[in-house]
């Protein structure tokens, strides 16, 4: 388990470092390598994790991404390859440490596993606009944390029409539609999770 942390850490510090070379640099994508640091950090030392979502870092360039509660597809294989890259090289490196091998090349099929499987694939902008042309941002009251964010996100896409972006923060949740929606079932869908819708605004 302790080799297993170290790995995490090793690779979080160097994705952390590639990420603020490409605030400056624009040939290395920056969010992609803090959505990996993120990742790695929260499974490696809590004390870290904790200071990167502080870090002004964090807030400019990926608190935004965060907020959407999921990733494009292309956006998952682009972190996907750099983190392939980085832990490939670990291997390469690693050639005396069987152990360490056998480590690395778990963290790598679990890494594949939770982008493909555990986190929201959210449609392209020109996809989602085709398939979603209708929008509505609401005002929601009852939100405190992430897992109400979650609740209400999992109630509005119960209704097989509606793909929405939920932001606990700001207490608000964009609403994409296929076809335009009444008021009335966007309020119902809202009551169902729990929470009161207290405005609506379509913007597109």
């Amino acid at each position: 388990m302790r080799v297993k942390k170290l790995l995490f850490l090793l690779v979080g510090f160097l994705s952390l470092a590639a990420g603020t070379i490409g605030v400056v640099l624009p040939i290395l994508p920056t969010v992609p390598f803090y959505l990996l640091t993120v990742f790695c950090f929260a499974r490696s030392s809590e004390r870290l994790h904790s200071w990167f979502v502080a870090t002004g870092l964090y807030k400019k360039h990926l608190e935004p991404f965060v907020q959407k509660r999921g990733m494009t597809l292309r956006t998952k294989f682009t972190i996907m390859g750099c983190a392939s890259l980085m832990m490939g090289i670990g291997f390469l490196l690693m050639h005396r440490v069987p152990v360490g091998r056998i480590v690395l090349a778990a963290v790598w099929v679990f890494h594949i596993f939770y982008f493909l499987f555990a986190i929201k694939t959210l449609p392209a902008t020109g996809e989602r606009q085709q398939a979603y042309p209708h929008c509505y941002r609401l005002k929601v009251h009852g939100m405190h944390c992430a897992d109400c964010a979650d609740r209400l996100t999992c109630a509005l896409e119960e209704h097989e029409k509606i793909r929405a972006q939920v932001d606990y923060t700001t207490k608000t949740a964009t609403v994409y539609t296929r076809t335009p929606l009444p008021d009335s079932t966007l309020s119902r869908l809202v009551s169902r999770a729990g929470y009161q819708l207290t405005a609506v605004e379509k913007t597109v």
